[in-house]
Order: structure tokens, then C-alpha cells, then sequence
């Protein structure tokens, strides 16, 4: 068979249902495959580029562009190059249309350390650094004229910690930590309109993450004589409530997530391991639904099931475990095999999930004894044995950065994966061999796609421009891939 692409995701197919049951090694399972050459049906293609040859390049824990955000069908993002001009910009998906918003010259600033882009109604929120107030909340409605300074909150240079920026009842909620006191702040993007709501004082201290369900923002306080509580807010003092009070001590709040119905999930876990719990914001709405004896990752949601991983007792294996959201029904679906067995520092784990047209999707690594991991591949499963298979071994084994996992929306998955030559290149699956494949590019670059954003019928993300740093590129949210004719093979 003549493959179109520098190499092709070979597909493992597993037999059997119902029961767990451990699955065979990738090398084993490689032999019952019948390799499928993909073509998707739409291309990505390159929007714009925007680091100018001969500039510097930006460092990778400060990329450009930035801060990809859906603002009412219309994409927002940041460009901070170290010592020069940063700017807020938008892209209407042509390279015309990509334009800066407002640009902030260089004032002796290393950068200007734009953050937490939130989308209130059409409007965008954001932090940025300024030599006069420091980093503090600012807005923008799109226009140059219209993006300004919200409130210079902590008056001086010195600025504001402020964390979790969200979108509430048409205006901005967020938390400001000042000198070990934490503050719930509303703003509807004027000076006067932006107030404290409730000072929860320097006793307790706030974990995270947090999560919205039922039109509010839930969050975790936490203190030696009260536990840990759950709150939730509306970002007004009447709707600022305590929920429950979920652990009489202070254990580490691991993950949140929302299911499909709006039904919010957490973990908890301590020495004795991890509980796992369901929320719908009310005190009644919130119940323990199962605990580990040991560490468990929250992986998602299908149907009425939640589903974790825990390692084998030998540490060498992944579980899959999935939970009746009800409470009870815990089970092992199957155990996902180790190619590095009896090696040392072979521990697996999981580094991210994604649900996505009913399935859920994630990458497993195998560690090392360094600081990367021998091996990263993409799994999928439907919530069954049968239903779990491999579907790539090549994702990145950078110890910097993971291979992201989005759902585009439409069924399909993104992701990126190593193609031969070409480097991490985007990727699109329906949870099947035959619908995996290389989301091909009309221009040279495209490779270590990040940021995937969806924006109307795009997604947009970064990835190298094939010219000199990284460009702004998007590909269609409906791509997808299908074999190719046996006469084209």
C-alpha cells in the first residue's frame, strides 16, 4: 500500500465486551491492524503571520499570538514580544481582518503580561501589567478608543493579584488576594461599577480550581477549624452563599468538571486517597459519590457515568474505572498495558481528557527516568473493553509541553501527533482508525499546534508560520478524515 502521508496512525482494534478486561500490548495488537491511509476533507490554512523575520523570537512560555478567545463569533487574542510593542488583536479569519485593536509601546516593561482574556456579552476582559498601576482589570469593546483601564483597584504601582476572571449575569466576577485576605470582586466595566462584594478575610485560604454549574460560579474555601466548604456565587452579596461544608480537614481539591446536563463534579484528595463528589450548587445537590482507596484522576463523563484512572497495584498499569453519577455501580472497565514492563520509572499517567462526540479521549505517558516521558499515546473508549483502543503512540515526549486534546463540536477530536519528518502536525479522529488522520495544510508550516479555539464554524490555533516563529492558522470545526480508495492506495 503507497501511503500519502509521512507515516500513518495505525488503529488498535480490541476485541471482546461487557466485563473489564486487560487489554494486549500496543506490539501485539499492532499485528491484527490493517494500516489506513487518511485524507481529511478541508484543509487548515495559515491566517496570518506574526512574528516578522528577524525579530526575536518569543520565548515558549510566552507564545505569540496568545490568550485565544471567543468574544460573540469574533476571535480575540494577545501579541507580547519581549522588550517592543504588545497589543490586544482580533481576526475576522483573513489576514486583512487580523488586525491589532490596541497597541501598548514599550514603556520599560520586559513584558506586558497579558492574562485571563474573559468575554463578557461583546465586550473582553483582561489583565495586563502598566509601569503606572501595575496589573490591574481592563476592557475592551473592540475598538482602540475603547480599550482602557477599568481601575487602578490596589492604587500605585504596585497593582493586584487577581484570579478567576468569569462571565456572571452580564458582568465580570473575579477574586483578588490582598495581604493574605481573599476578595470577591464584581465589575461591570466602569471604575464606579467595579466593587468589592465580600471579604472572606486571612482565616481561610481558597483552593482550586473552581466550576460553574447552575448559572453560578462554585469555589472552595478552606481552613484548619472549618474544613473545607463549597461556596457558589451569582457575583451579588445576596447570591454569595456557603453550599456545604464537604470535609472536616484540608485535603488537596484535584479537578472539577461539568457534565453534558450541567451537573458539576470534583475530587478530593487526601493520605487516604480520593473522593469523588456531584454538585448542582445547593446543599441537598451535593453528595460524596464513591471514595479510592487510593490516587484517581477525573478523566469525564459519558452518559450517567463518571469515569477515573487509578494505577495497578504494581503501579506498571492504568485503570479505567467509571462510577455511576447516582452513587455506587464503581467498576473497572480495563486495564490499558505498559510497553516498558519491568522497567524502571515506568510508572503511567494520564496528562490530559477530552470528551467528544460520546467518547472520551485521552493521553497516557509512560514516565522515565528524566524529566520526559518514554512514550505518550492517545486512547479512546466509549466506556467499555470493547470500546477502548490506541489510536497513536507519537504524541509529543516534550517535558515542556503536552499534546492538547479539543473537541471541535462536530463529533471529531484535534489533536496533535508526530508525522514523520513534518514534527507534531494537527490531527483530527472520530474515535476510529479509519477516521484518524493528518489535517493536511495549504501552506508549508502548521507544525506543534496549541491553543485550539473554536470561533463560529473555525478553530483557530497556533503553530509554526513555516516562515520564522509561530502564525495564527484555522481549519474548518467540521473537518474530518475518510480512507482513502483502495485505487488511490
Amino acid at each position: 500500500m503507497r501511503m500519502r502521508f509521512g507515516w500513518v496512525l495505525a488503529g488498535l482494534s480490541f476485541v471482546g465486551c461487557g466485563g473489564a478486561q486487560d487489554l494486549e500490548p500496543p506490539a501485539a495488537q499492532e499485528q491484527q491492524v490493517q494500516a489506513r491511509a487518511c485524507t481529511p476533507a478541508m484543509a487548515a490554512t495559515k491566517v496570518k503571520d506574526l512574528v516578522a523575520p528577524g525579530d526575536p523570537l518569543p520565548s515558549p512560555f510566552r507564545p505569540i499570538p496568545a490568550e485565544l478567545t471567543n468574544v460573540q463569533g469574533t476571535l480575540y487574542f494577545t501579541v507580547d514580544p519581549y522588550r517592543s510593542t504588545g497589543g490586544l488583536w482580533r481576526s475576522d479569519g483573513t489576514s486583512v481582518g487580523t488586525v491589532p485593536v490596541r497597541e501598548f509601546p514599550f514603556v520599560g516593561l520586559d513584558y506586558r503580561n497579558f492574562a485571563s482574556l474573559t468575554a463578557v456579552g461583546s465586550r473582553v476582559f483582561f489583565t495586563m501589567d502598566d509601569p503606572a498601576v501595575g496589573s490591574e482589570p481592563w476592557v475592551s469593546d473592540g475598538t482602540a478608543a475603547g480599550t482602557r483601564l477599568v481601575k487602578d483597584i490596589t492604587p500605585g504601582a504596585s497593582g493586584s493579584s487577581l484570579s478567576d476572571l468569569t462571565s456572571l449575569g452580564g458582568a465580570l466576577t473575579f477574586f483578588r488576594n490582598v495581604g493574605g485576605a481573599v476578595e470577591l470582586w464584581r465589575s461591570d466595566g466602569t471604575a464606579a461599577g467595579t466593587f468589592r462584594v465580600m471579604d472572606f478575610g486571612s482565616a481561610s485560604t481558597r483552593a482550586y480550581p473552581t466550576l460553574r454549574t447552575g448559572g453560578a460560579l462554585l469555589f472552595f474555601l478552606q481552613d484548619a477549624t472549618q474544613g473545607t466548604r463549597l461556596w457558589r456565587t451569582d457575583g451579588t452579596v445576596a447570591g454569595t452563599q456557603l453550599v456545604k461544608r464537604v470535609d472536616a480537614g484540608i485535603p488537596f481539591v484535584t479537578a472539577t468538571r461539568v457534565t453534558a446536563s450541567g451537573t458539576g463534579l470534583f475530587t478530593l484528595e487526601d493520605s487516604s486517597g480520593t473522593e469523588v463528589w456531584r454538585t448542582d450548587g445547593t446543599a441537598a445537590g451535593t453528595v460524596r459519590l464513591d471514595t479510592f482507596g487510593k490516587q484517581a484522576r477525573l478523566l469525564g463523563t459519558l452518559g450517567s457515568y463518571v469515569y477515573l484512572s487509578t494505577l495497578t497495584d504494581d503501579g506498571e498499569r492504568l485503570k479505567l474505572n467509571r462510577l455511576s453519577l447516582s452513587g455506587g455501580g464503581k467498576a473497572t472497565v480495563t486495564t490499558l498495558p505498559n510497553a516498558f514492563p519491568g522497567q524502571p520509572d515506568n510508572t503511567p499517567y494520564v496528562q490530559t481528557s477530552a470528551e467528544s462526540g460520546g467518547k472520551l479521549y485521552l493521553s497516557m505517558a509512560i514516565s522515565s527516568p528524566g524529566p520526559a516521558p518514554r512514550q505518550v499515546g492517545l486512547w479512546v473508549t466509549d466506556g467499555t473493553a470493547g470500546g477502548t483502543r490506541q489510536l497513536s503512540q507519537r504524541l509529543t515526549t516534550a517535558d515542556e509541553y503536552s499534546s492538547p486534546l479539543f473537541d471541535t463540536g462536530s463529533g471529531t477530536l484535534l489533536f496533535s501527533s508526530g508525522d514523520g519528518d513534518l514534527g507534531l502536525m494537527p490531527q483530527v479522529t472520530n474515535g476510529t482508525p479509519a477516521g484518524t488522520g493528518r489535517v493536511t495544510t495549504s501552506s508549508p508550516g502548521g507544525e506543534r499546534p496549541e491553543e485550539f479555539t473554536r470561533v463560529g464554524s473555525k478553530i483557530y490555533f497556533r503553530a509554526y508560520s513555516g516562515v520564522w516563529g509561530n502564525a495564527l492558522w484555522s481549519v474548518p470545526a467540521n473537518v474530518t478524515c475518510t480512507p482513502l480508495s483502495a485505487s488511490a492506495e
